[in-house]
């Protein structure tokens, strides 16, 4: 049973009074609307008309809706339950450009239908993939999808196309204070304005594009002209697959799953005043549910969609998590989708808005992904395998000529940063595990410990009245550890285990010779920080709750004492 936090004004179970629901459902609705410029900028990759653009607007509307009533739901299969909206993710942004110059929006809608599978399948192996959805390979994504998206956004803030036209300036210009404007909120705005960023930016980049003549009489013709009441048009609705381009689509999956673990163990903490450890049957459920999200849109012809961190800290910060509120911004999202005006306003943003946006996002998604890598203490094998995959990666930006020029279709496959990097830092981290049991075992004897300590837990449960569950967790738990430090290389001298229960915490306490280790989980408030704080303390907690209640590292020279408290 969950404990309802104090600080809460509506939890995730209360509804508030209808007027508040309402102004609380329009909030989220308009927060969640401005990543749909994610959508107008892949459609213009596809050199579409801009009443598809307009149309396709209109059913990213109806998309971001159904998956916020999905992740919204409390149901036995899929749908996390918490208020924790999607948006047209960042990470999409890259793989979804690339379909479009090469196939159009067919080949966007069906290699986004492909990610969501690859999300639903790999929500059903977070268990058995335990290796690979660990804080080095999670933050590592992360960080590989922030500078590639930073990349792009690089490229639309500088308007490369234009350089050398008078306008050139005013452009650049727009995202710059695009940009500044989101920095400036993030760095000095209060809690709930730091969430709010985003927004103020885009509102600075508008005011900035009317002053600069960027935005005229023949940009706001098409929202005068779209009518205010009218369905989306679906009839250029159609479905490719790229094939060389599966592969980012696939790393695409894995980064959202990561993501929504993240989010999601977040979530749980802000709602759960003893939250102790993740719960893993409702974080595969929410995996499960953002990727309907994602196959919802690649249905509707859109770019993938993934929980928004940022819309999860904005309920920490203003106290109200009730689901109910989710409903309410799904509500006001599908009427959207029936308002051209609307759709048409959107797509009338100026391109260089999305650059700034673009940066700002990718900024924290760099920071936030060192954050989570350097939450454990990186082995020489780790340090490799990520330096490596990370050095190939940005090969293909500061070579892009070499990978072009390999044949089809490993120029695509390997000439995309986030496919190649994600698939050699796993790669590597797989091949490097050979051999590390039985020469730590040989060398340290610390199974030899382990080996003792189960049965005299065993042994002690009954006459300490130990609960099943408890024992099974502090197996477990010191298993995890001890595994770690093997194979992190801490030990230098076999390892004693002792025990001991006083009515309130078993507590497991690790002697052994070697360096200390270091284990990250964030502390509570975190996740308000900035816009990917919701991420990168989810997953820091995610790896932290899977062993003990609570750690206390010791060290006096190389003599190290490590004590785990189990809660009974």
């Amino acid at each position: 049973m969950s404990t309802r936090p104090p600080e809460l004004l509506y939890a995730v179970e209360e509804r508030p009074p209808r007027a508040r629901l309402a102004a609380l459902g329009l909030q989220y609705s308009v927060l969640i609307g401005i990543y749909l410029i994610f959508v107008v900028m892949v459609a213009r990759a596809a050199k579409v008309p801009a009443q598809v653009i307009q149309d396709l607007v209109g059913l990213g509307f109806i998309a971001v809706a159904i998956g916020a009533f999905v992740q919204a739901y409390r149901g036995s299969l899929f749908g996390s339950g918490y208020l924790a909206p999607p948006v047209f993710s960042a990470i999409y942004v890259g793989p979804a450009i690339m379909a479009a110059e090469a196939g159009g929006l067919p080949a966007v809608a069906g290699l986004t239908i492909f990610a969501g599978l690859t999300e639903a399948a790999l929500s059903r192996l977070l268990t058995r993939l335990r290796v690979i959805f660990q804080p080095m390979i999670a933050g590592f994504t992360v960080l590989v999808v922030g500078v590639q998206l930073g990349l792009v956004g690089l490229a639309k803030a500088l308007d490369i196309a234009e350089e050398g036209t008078s306008v050139y300036w005013a452009h650049v210009s727009v995202s710059l204070v695009t940009l500044a404007v989101a920095v400036g909120f993030s760095i000095w705005g209060k809690r709930i304005l730091r969430l709010l960023s985003i927004l103020f930016g885009v509102i600075a980049g508008l005011a900035a594009a009317y002053a600069a003549g960027l935005i005229d009489a023949a940009t706001i013709t098409p929202v005068r002209a779209a009518p205010w009441f009218a369905l989306p048009n679906p009839s250029f609705l159609s479905y490719s697959f790229e094939a060389p381009l599966l592969p980012a689509f696939i790393a695409a999956g894995f980064a959202a799953t990561l993501r929504t673990m993240g989010v999601i163990t977040t979530a749980q903490k802000i709602n759960d005043a003893s939250w102790k450890r993740p719960d893993l049957a409702n974080i595969k459920k929410a995996v499960l549910g953002d990727s309907i999200g994602t196959l919802t849109a690649g249905a509707l012809g859109c770019p993938g969609t993934c929980i928004a961190p940022s819309l999860v800290g904005v309920s920490s910060a203003t106290g109200a998590t009730s689901r109910a509120i989710a409903f309410m911004a799904g509500a006001f999202l599908a009427a959207f989708a029936f308002l051209p005006k609307v759709a048409a306003a959107i797509v009338s943003l100026p391109p260089e808005i999305a650059g700034g946006v673009l940066i700002f996002t990718s900024s924290f998604m760099v920071t936030s992904g060192i954050e989570i890598v350097s939450s454990r203490t990186l082995s020489t094998r780790a340090c490799f395998a990520l330096s490596i995959a990370l050095l190939l990666g940005l090969a293909t930006q500061v070579h892009a000529r070499y990978f072009q020029a390999l044949p089809a279709p490993w120029d695509d496959i390997l000439g995309n940063m986030l496919t190649i990097s994600l698939a050699v830092a796993i790669g590597l981290t797989l091949l490097f595990r050979i051999g590390i049991r039985r020469k730590d075992a040989m060398v340290w004897r610390a199974s030899d410990a382990l080996a003792a300590f189960v049965p005299f837990l065993d042994k002690e449960a009954g006459a300490w009245k130990l609960n099943p569950e408890l024992v099974d967790r502090a197996k477990d738990g010191v298993a995890d550890v001890v595994a770690h430090l093997k194979e992190e290389h801490l030990i230098d001298a076999p390892l004693e285990i002792d025990a001991s229960y006083d009515g309130l915490d078993l507590l497991a306490e690790l002697k052994y010779r070697g360096r200390a280790p270091h284990f990250g989980a964030a502390e509570r408030g975190h996740e308000t920080a900035h816009e990917e704080a919701a991420v990168s303390a989810g997953l820091k907690s995610f790896g932290a709750g899977a062993h003990a209640d609570r750690t206390n590292v010791a060290a006096d020279g190389d003599e190290v004492t490590l004590k785990l408290w189990f809660n009974a």
